[in-house]
């Protein structure tokens, strides 16, 4: 794995771990937030072909895609 696809696999989990805490401490709107910083992370990944199936679940890209339909419309 490369350091850029390393990195980014990391910042994925540091966002995704940091949403589920502050949803878990009842702050819902900086749990969003980080979902949104998840979501951009997860766009760049796709991009350049980076492999997340390792760091995140199939569920949790579909969640994503519904947030982002959520927002656009």
């Amino acid at each position: 794995m490369s350091q850029f696809a390393a990195e980014l696999c990391h910042g994925i989990l540091t966002a995704r771990q940091a949403s589920e805490e502050a949803l878990a401490s009842g702050h819902p709107y900086e749990a969003n937030l980080h979902r949104a910083r998840l979501a951009d992370l997860m766009e760049v990944a796709a991009r350049h072909g980076v492999d997340t199936s390792t760091v995140i679940e199939p569920a949790l890209w579909r969640e994503l895609a519904e947030d982002g339909a959520a927002f656009a419309g």
